[in-house]
């Protein structure tokens, strides 16, 4: 088991990271970002191995050049995003890709989601290489 534990060790980091980098591009999405209305098309189900589903908002808007685009939420859930619903859009400029949904909740959501995913990898590793599992 003592590969199970380094593999969480090392996943810990990476998943910190991802949160990292999610965190940065949230920052400047907030100082340099366009704010759109989109429109929310569907909902996206994803299976769990556990036979529950997570739902995710897939969201269409139009950038500053008339460009359609869209993206899924980086968050699940899809309270107060009813199909046919507007969404609120930040984006970068020339970089469509980059949208987010607006909305606090979902930004702080998915920025705790890594923090706590990462070191929870990281203390199940430290507990598993200190009791010698």
């Amino acid at each position: 088991m003592l590969w199970l534990a380094v593999l969480f060790l090392l996943m810990g980091p990476v998943v910190i990271g991802f949160g990292i980098r999610e965190a940065a591009l949230q920052r400047r999405l907030r100082h340099e970002g366009i704010r759109t209305e989109g429109l929310v098309v569907r909902h996206r189900r994803k299976s769990s191995s556990e036979g529950g589903h997570t739902t995710f908002a897939v969201v269409n808007f139009v950038d500053a050049q008339g460009g359609p685009h869209e993206f899924q939420a980086q968050s699940s859930g899809v309270k107060g995003l009813p199909v046919g619903g507007q969404a609120p859009v930040l984006y970068l400029p020339g970089a469509p890709k980059t949208a987010r949904l607006d909305i606090s909740s979902k930004r702080v959501g998915h920025l705790v989601a890594s923090s706590v995913g990462g070191i929870a990898f990281m203390a199940i590793a430290i507990w598993m290489l200190s009791t010698g599992r």
